[in-house]
C-alpha cells in the first residue's frame, strides 16, 4: 500500500480486461500491486523508447558534473 494510506475506488473495466488483469494477478498481490507493476512497466518501456531514439538521432549534449 502506499505511505498515504488505503482509497477505495471504482474503475469501470470491460469484462476482458478485468480477465487481463485478474490474470496478471499473482498469489498474495493485490489489485494495487498489479496496477502499480503495470504503471512501472509503462514508465521504464518509455525511457527505453526516449532513449532509443536519442540515440538514434546520434546527437548528445554534454554533461558535466
Amino acid at each position: 500500500m502506499t505511505d498515504q494510506g488505503s482509497v477505495t475506488k471504482r474503475i469501470p473495466v470491460s469484462s476482458s480486461t478485468w480477465q487481463s488483469v485478474h490474470q496478471l494477478k499473482k498469489p498474495g498481490q493485490t489489485y494495487d500491486d498489479v496496477i502499480r507493476d503495470l504503471v512501472r512497466k509503462n514508465s521504464e518501456d518509455l525511457l527505453v523508447r526516449e532513449t532509443k531514439r536519442i540515440c538514434k538521432r546520434g546527437k548528445f549534449a554534454e554533461y558535466k558534473l
